[in-house]
C-alpha cells in the first residue's frame, strides 16, 4: 500500500481550519463547489468534480475537534482513508499545522502520483481560504 503524507502551517485557529475540512460551507469554499457534507461519525461526504459522472463518496469514521477521518467508498478513493489532524503550534496563537494522510492506495502508480500532486495544489487553496475567509473553490463545476 502507498500513502500520501503532507503537512502545512496555516495562519488560522484550529476551529477555522476544522470547519474548512469538516463542514459543507467549508469544503465548498476551497475544494469543490459541488459538495454535500454531512457532519459526525457515519455521515457522508459527496464530492462532485468536473468531468466525473458521479460524486465521490466518503464516510466519516472519526470526528474529533482536532481530527477527522474519512473512508473512501467509490471512485479512485475506494478503500482509502483521509486523515486530517490539526496541531496547534503555540497555545493562544492563531496558527495550526495540518497533518494530512491519504492512506491505502494499492500502488505508487499514475493514480497515486496524480493525487499526490492534486492534494498539494488543493491545500494551497485550503490555506488561502482559512487565512483570508474568502471562498475560492478549486473546482467550480460539478459532476456531469
Amino acid at each position: 500500500m502507498a500513502d500520501i503524507a503532507m503537512q502545512l502551517t496555516i495562519q488560522a485557529d484550529a476551529e477555522t481550519v476544522r470547519a474548512a475540512v469538516a463542514t459543507e460551507a467549508g469544503v465548498r469554499s476551497w475544494f469543490t463547489a459541488d459538495a454535500v457534507v454531512g457532519e459526525g461519525v457515519g455521515a457522508e461526504h459527496a464530492l462532485g468534480f468536473p468531468g466525473v459522472p458521479e460524486p465521490w463518496r466518503l464516510t466519516v469514521v472519526e470526528s474529533e475537534p482536532h481530527r477527522l477521518v474519512l473512508a473512501g467508498r467509490n471512485g479512485p478513493w475506494t478503500g482509502t482513508t483521509q486523515t486530517y489532524e490539526l496541531r496547534e503550534t503555540e497555545p493562544g496563537k492563531p496558527e495550526v499545522t495540518l497533518v494530512f494522510t491519504h492512506a491505502g492506495f494499492p500502488a505508487q502508480d499514475e493514480t497515486y502520483r496524480s493525487f499526490t500532486y492534486g492534494w498539494a495544489t488543493k491545500f494551497t487553496a485550503l490555506k488561502t481560504y482559512a487565512e483570508t475567509g474568502e471562498p475560492a473553490p478549486f473546482f467550480t463545476g460539478g459532476s456531469e
